[in-house]
């Protein structure tokens, strides 16, 4: 690959990280926030910004010396959700799932034999884990992949374990026979739910809540240290399953029902 070649496509991927910078933080920043959050150089940080202000997709206060984005981003992806997911106002379920359990929130899609995080909501909770958007991960070694795992045909699922076994050997605690077995108790369930399967102490919760266009899982994950769950498992399944089913809800056309129910974290 040229120089050239190489160049742009890392411009091309530091521009989307801003973006997601930003999604993350939702204020302005300056030049060096940017730098020292993304481990840019300044130079190029500076570059990136000014061209992006240049474009229309950032405004700039020249007083304060920060960016924030415009309102051409907030527009230019207003259409996708709708045609790509029957679920509508993706990101207010999310955030109720962040108020009611002050987890983080992790709205995730396959990419390959692995599970990629395109929407993460920082916990709140005293101890957290930090998880960045774009983050993957091999199907079987995570919760949420393995939600991703249960909604595909079984014939596919096999294939994809096969295949990330062998990418990871060493990370395969389990046989693929042991993997499937524990797929079958995810349908049966509706949920995932593991600790220590990434990070050692760390639990996620994860379901399936819609499917793509193109028949893809998408799946929602809420993540937090294992004694943020004890007592609180079985409310937080509850609801999890009710927030979903009022988003499908709605998305149909219907009236939402009554109210979803609550679990205010403690």
């Amino acid at each position: 690959m040229s120089n050239a070649r190489s160049a742009t496509v890392k411009s091309a991927a530091r521009v989307l990280e801003i973006f997601e910078y930003f999604d993350e933080t939702r204020r302005p920043v300056t030049i060096h926030e940017a730098a020292e959050a993304l481990g840019y150089p300044h130079s190029s940080s500076a570059a990136l910004l000014k061209s992006l202000v240049a474009l229309g997709y950032l405004d700039h206060d020249e007083r304060a010396k920060t960016f924030f984005p415009s309102i051409r981003i907030s527009l230019l992806g207003n259409w996708i959700e709708a045609e790509t997911l029957p679920v509508r106002h993706i990101h207010r379920l999310m955030q109720h799932l962040s108020d009611e359990t002050g987890c983080t929130v992790i709205l995730a899609i396959r990419s390959g034999v692995h599970i990629q995080y395109i929407k993460v909501l920082q916990g709140t909770t005293p101890i957290r884990f930090y998880v960045k958007p774009g983050t993957r991960r091999l199907l079987p070694f995570s919760t949420i992949g393995r939600v991703q795992l249960a909604a595909l045909p079984t014939a596919k699922g096999s294939q994809l374990i096969k295949e990330a076994l062998s990418r990871n050997p060493e990370a395969a605690a389990q046989s693929q026979a042991q993997i499937e077995e524990e797929l079958t108790g995810i349908r049966r369930r509706g949920y995932a739910f593991y600790t220590g399967l990434v990070t050692p102490n760390a639990t996620m919760l994860a379901m399936p809540v819609a499917k793509t266009r193109a028949g893809e899982p998408v799946a929602i994950g809420i993540a937090a240290p294992k004694d943020h769950f004890k007592d609180r498992k079985r409310a937080y399944i509850d609801l999890m399953k009710e927030a979903i089913k009022a988003n499908i809800t709605e998305a149909a056309g219907n009236p939402v029902s009554p109210e979803i129910k609550t679990t205010k974290k403690s």
